[in-house]
């Protein structure tokens, strides 16, 4: 026993990690004693508040009832006297008879003496002024109290708690509760006559007292303004608490009943409420919080010993822990240091430290090791897809895992459309994070993993059909998700077909690298199967090369039609989609070769033009979708518009003058039409038409027609030849037709006009 106490002392002052697994297995069971003795502390005096609550919330409904079992009585009392003859010929006599007053006394000295409860009872009559009391209280000592009744009879049945003077010792008061009748609310008696009936407020107290209990500190109640009316001290009657918090929030709610904590004179406290049905009165209690549990402090102090107990047998499991816990790393750190030098060695020893300082050795020359078989396996890779001999095949074949291979190609989609992307450090580190990725995700599968190119990384993995499996597909879904989450890039996979000779799989390799292709039209960060005979039927396509919308391109430049240009170049592309890669680069060259051929970027002054032409092409070729390239179009060709927008502009205004002075001077040309002039200005017969349009803001045909009218007209006020002669002068042979065309300019006849202008002048002269 005394030896492995000073074993465990031992180990406890040499060795630092089994003294911080001592110590945080005590701090932890303290903690966690500490945590469940509080918790269940607290739960259970809450519980017990709780209890208290609904225990004192029954016994307040209880006590409600008095304020019933008062208001009733009081009634009774009421229609007792008021069935009384005597009482009523009290109420109306307007003289003050002594006989009658004497008799009236007798019969209220009566009923008083029926009711224990009741004070005193009073009449009074407003008609002859005259006030009699069962106590001898006199008219002057109530005049208050007479006042008060005067200026209210709204109302049949009034409350008034009050202090009133003893008649036989006025030096002496009591406390009453006067409840004040008024007859006249539901009778034809006088409106001044009032029956005061006065209760002791020790007799309401006497009721409510017997319901409390030792966990009550104090039950009283108060009215709807916050008055008390009875309280068990009895120097609190009539105090306005209405102030207090606690009040307030009864006050306020629209719960009948119900109970809080609150701290009260700065103690907490437990409130409970309950409001009469029948009256204006809400019976509260108030009980301590600590006086809650009768047994607190012994409750605690057994808490308080159970939880010590427990730290002492958590101490023992502390050590019994630490020991059984401590020596797994005590058997690693014997083999890692000769146990005579640990011996030796008398100061403190740092575990983790020694630990640490070993796996980091280890971990160095298993990293060399490791790198140097990646090197080693990334050079078979190469030697294997660069068309060397089949050794590293049949090695290959010999270790693999089934009688089929299948090659993979991963590329790294860069950012700007380069290859390897603007910053050639980078694109390496990213290109080996997903060597190393592949070859850490595929190594259970016995895939050869290695970077083959700038960008490119491939996969050999040893399959046992002749397909792919979906397990490998998913991986490779997997390893694409992990890398645009980590590194930020975007990887491109190709898989190419099941081969079993090392032609095979030289040439599955090199269909994985064909899926690249597919990228340009699906988009990057995608997967790709190949399928050979798919990919040899669109390679012997027969492409047609869309000249009619490159001719609708070039019209929307030429006539800054910017919204119809970027609509012209999306259905451009549309049509081009379905061809393969060579084919759609072959478009995209002849079409920046007609644009640049149609719009005569040669002549320009500026060479800017000629820059964003040689730019393009020279881009071309590293754009890694279609859509890029489209978008790359729609730039070329925006930026050709606003170039060509200005030097356009004066082209184009010298166009249409040269149209319209060709259109006066052959005007009575029969057989001039757009096409004539277009040929003129050697422009297409649609550009002319649509250019002229713009600037003149009608057609040509129409501004034809308008010139020949004009020179109809003319000729019809200076001559006299007939109509038929006109229109074949100015080029309308169709004589009916001269007539549709004058009549709907001038909303007249030629022979009309003529007449009415020969009219006009002959008033002139």
């Amino acid at each position: 026993m005394a030896r492995g106490e000073n074993m465990i002392r031992q180990r406890l002052f040499r060795y630092a990690v089994y003294r911080n697994m001592f110590l945080s297995f005590v701090l932890l069971t303290a903690a966690m004693i500490a945590l469940v003795t509080v918790v269940l502390f607290t739960m259970f005096s809450w519980s017990t508040a709780k209890e208290v609550g609904k225990i004192s919330e029954s016994m307040l409904k209880q006590n409600s009832a008095v304020s019933s079992v008062i208001r009733d009585q009081i009634y009774n009392v009421g229609n007792l006297l008021l069935s009384d003859k005597e009482i009523v010929n009290a109420l109306l006599d307007k003289k003050a008879d002594p006989l009658k007053q004497y008799g009236v006394f007798g019969t209220l000295n009566r009923i008083q003496s029926t009711y224990p409860f009741i004070h005193s009872i009073g009449i009074y009559n407003g008609s002859n002024n005259t006030y009699l009391n069962t106590k001898g209280i006199t008219k002057e000592q109530e005049k208050e109290l007479l006042e008060e009744i005067n200026s209210k009879n709204t109302t049949y049945f009034h409350l008034f708690p009050r202090r009133i003077s003893v008649a036989s010792s006025p030096s002496r008061s009591e406390d009453v509760l006067t409840f004040v009748l008024l007859p006249s609310y539901y009778s034809p008696l006088s409106s001044k006559g009032a029956i005061v009936i006065n209760m002791s407020t020790s007799t309401i107290q006497e009721l409510i007292g017997g319901y409390r209990n030792e966990a009550v500190d104090s039950l009283y109640v108060i009215d709807d303004h916050g008055t008390i009316i009875t309280h068990s001290d009895r120097a609190r009657f009539m105090e306005d608490i209405s102030q207090e918090s606690y009040v307030q929030s009864i006050l306020s709610s629209t719960s009948e009943s119900g109970y809080f904590t609150r701290s009260i004179d700065g103690s907490k406290s437990i409130v409970t409420y309950v409001k009469s049905k029948d009256m204006n009165w809400t019976f509260i209690s108030v009980s301590q919080y600590q006086n809650l549990l009768f047994n607190m402090q012994t409750l605690r102090t057994t808490a308080l010993i159970l939880a010590l107990a427990c730290f002492v047998v958590s101490i023992f499991l502390s050590i019994w822990l630490t020991h059984h816990a401590y020596n797994p790393i005590r058997h690693l750190l014997e083999k890692m240091i000769p146990l005579p030098k640990m011996k030796e060695n008398r100061r403190q020893i740092n575990e983790f430290a020694i630990l640490d300082t070993t796996y980091a050795e280890m971990t160095e020359r298993m990293r060399s090791m490791e790198s140097e078989a990646s090197v080693a396996r990334e050079a078979q890779v190469l030697q294997l897809l660069s068309g060397g001999d089949e050794t590293a095949f049949r090695r290959l074949a010999r270790d693999g895992k089934g009688p089929f291979f299948l090659a993979a190609a991963l590329l790294l989609d860069s950012q700007d459309g380069s290859p390897g992307g603007e910053d050639g450090e980078l694109q390496s580190y990213s290109c080996a994070a997903v060597a190393r990725a592949a070859q850490q995700m595929l190594e259970p599968e016995g895939a050869w993993v290695a970077a083959v190119g700038e960008g490119v990384v491939a996969v050999i993995l040893p399959i046992k059909q002749n397909r792919p499996p979906i397990r490998v597909t998913g991986m490779l879904e997997e390893l694409q998700g992990e890398m645009l989450r980590t590194l930020r890039v975007s990887v491109t996979v190709g898989i190419g077909t099941a081969a079993q000779t090392y032609e095979e799989l030289r040439e599955s390799f090199d269909y994985a690298q064909s899926c690249f292709r597919q990228r340009f039209f699906e988009g990057k960060g995608r997967l790709f199967h190949c399928d050979p005979v798919v990919a040899a039927e669109k390679e012997r396509s027969d492409a047609q090369y869309p000249d009619k919308r490159e001719k609708r391109i070039i019209e929307a430049i030429k006539l800054q039609q910017r919204d119809k240009l970027e609509k012209e170049i999306d259905l451009w592309i549309k049509e081009i989609r379905d061809y393969n890669y060579h084919e759609v680069m072959f478009f995209m060259n002849q079409f920046i070769g007609g644009l640049y051929k149609q719009l005569n970027v040669h002549t320009v002054k500026s060479r800017e033009s000629a820059e964003l032409f040689l730019g393009f092409t020279r881009r071309i070729t590293r754009f890694q979708t279609l859509q890029e390239t489209a978008d790359a179009l729609k730039e070329l060709a925006l930026r050709l518009c606003s170039l060509s927008e200005e030097s356009g502009a004066v082209r184009h205004a010298e166009v249409v003058d040269f149209i319209q002075m060709y259109v006066r001077k052959h005007y009575a040309r029969p057989d001039m039409s757009l096409e004539q002039v277009a040929g003129e200005v050697k422009l297409s017969r649609s550009y002319v038409g649509k250019l002229f349009k713009a600037h003149c803001e009608l057609s040509f045909n129409d501004y034809l027609n308008a010139v020949r009218l004009e020179k109809a007209r003319e000729l019809l006020v200076s001559t006299e030849e007939s109509v038929q002669s006109i229109s074949e002068k100015v080029g309308i042979l169709n004589t009916t037709y001269f007539y549709t065309l004058f009549k709907k300019h001038y909303q007249i006849s030629p022979a009309q006009f003529r007449s009415q202008h020969a009219i006009e002048t002959k008033k002139a002269q």
